[in-house]
């Protein structure tokens, strides 16, 4: 209830701040408040019953040069109040400037991303089958200046977040020796930890590329100040760090009638250079390629991806960050992943069939979702989730294994 009246609060204000124009009068004058309600009940392999309520309030307002843009959650079961997105942007002429808290992509794929680095993951609610949701909103400042065959995307980040783990929980990703461990969190906002970086595109008939630098923090934690039992030996206390590394890379996209084929590749240059820091996620290759086919008559659209990647000065230490995010303990890591969607009946049936499988782990998801559009604003949606391995080696589809479920909801909006 008192998330509630925060929210109710925020609209009150905002509808305040509707009525100033903090710029020359305009003929264009956009203004929208939206909300959408979702709710669900999801069935899991080990038999438990899970409700879901998640409410979402959005709000925009829009003019000829300026918007700004509130999108807030509240998950009703679990009482909590999110934001998604809170941002203002300002447009002068081929020039946009955005500042707020907001999501933004960089890279060329649909499935995969090896690039998409200014935003932390999400996986509290496990693999979903958009990319967008499970991002995790960062404070940005973003610069981008447009012409016609090309673009400059300018980013500063006053600091960084965390991505979303579980240590416990029907997702916790937490390995075996850290179970029972205190950890001491590093702040992830102070001058230290401020980031950036550029991107340019060039566009030439059939073909974008990008090339692009980044200087920023590895929003996956490492761990420092192990401290261990004197009688038992078992670690008992350790400092959760990250790493900074610096990105140089690009992405590219060739379009070819309804063929569309994504390159993304880069190297991440880490602080620690000679790979000595077992806290400390070292210097790595990563490469990603993406073949995808939308057939113009249907909507209908396909996808196949292959991502890999390749860790420098690999340490088989087992409380080395790498060692543990390894796959089998190898210094190489390979995925392949498949989807389609197809739209039926005029739009009003979509359905969206999608998966990865791990190559060094031989894990797999299966992801699967039917929705049925029974009227302009109510949607049916039914949702299936396959997790699992074709081995004893440790990953997060092993781990996920007892997850596996199956989900049908209503989605409205108002």
């Amino acid at each position: 209830m008192k998330h509630l009246s925060s929210i109710l609060l925020l609209l009150f204000l905002l509808k305040g701040l509707y009525a100033f124009d903090f710029f020359a009068p305009e003929e264009i004058d956009k203004r929208t408040v939206s909300f959408q309600s979702e709710s669900s009940i999801s069935l899991y392999r080990d038999k438990e019953i899970e409700p879901q309520a998640i409410f979402t309030i959005s709000l925009e307002q829009e003019k000829p040069m300026y918007r700004f843009i509130g999108k807030l959650n509240y998950d009703a079961l679990q009482q909590r109040l999110s934001a998604q997105e809170l941002s203002v942007s300002l447009f002068f002429g081929s020039v946009h400037i955005k500042a707020g808290l907001f999501t933004h992509t960089w890279g060329s794929a649909n499935l995969m991303h090896i690039v998409d680095v200014l935003t932390a993951q999400d996986l509290r609610n496990g693999i979903l089958d958009d990319l967008e949701a499970m991002k995790r909103p960062e404070v940005m400042l973003n610069l981008s200046v447009y012409a016609e065959q090309n673009t400059l995307d300018l980013i500063l980040k006053p600091g960084f977040s965390a991505s979303y783990i579980q240590n416990e929980g029907r997702y916790a990703l937490l390995v075996d020796q850290f179970t029972s461990v205190t950890f001491h969190e590093m702040d992830t906002n102070t001058l230290q930890t401020i980031g950036g970086g550029a991107r340019y595109t060039i566009r030439h008939r059939l073909l974008d590329v990008s090339l692009l630098y980044f200087n920023g923090y590895n929003p996956q934690r490492g761990f420092d100040a192990l401290i261990f039992d004197a009688n038992t030996f078992a670690l008992t206390d350790a400092d959760l760090i990250y790493t900074r590394y610096q990105l140089f890379a690009m992405h590219s996209n060739l379009v070819k009638g309804p063929w569309n084929l994504a390159l993304e590749g880069g190297f991440f240059l880490s602080e620690d250079r000679e790979g000595t820091e077992s806290g400390r996620y070292n210097s790595k290759w990563a490469y990603l390629a993406e073949v995808s086919y939308t057939d113009e008559n249907t909507n209908a659209f396909y996808a196949l991806s292959y991502q890999g990647q390749y860790i420098l000065a690999f340490s088989s230490n087992p409380f080395d960050v790498d060692m543990i995010a390894s796959y089998d303990g190898k210094a190489y890591a390979n995925s392949l992943a498949a989807a389609f969607e197809i739209p039926c009946k005029r739009d009003t049936i979509t359905i969206r069939v999608g998966g990865t499988y791990q190559i060094e782990s031989k894990g797999y998801v299966l992801l699967c979702n039917f929705s049925y559009a029974i009227s302009d604003d109510i949607e049916l949606f039914f949702k299936g989730t396959l997790y699992g391995s074709m081995s004893n080696t440790t990953s997060l589809y092993k781990r996920w294994e007892d997850n596996d479920a199956i989900a049908i909801g209503l989605r409205a909006w108002f």
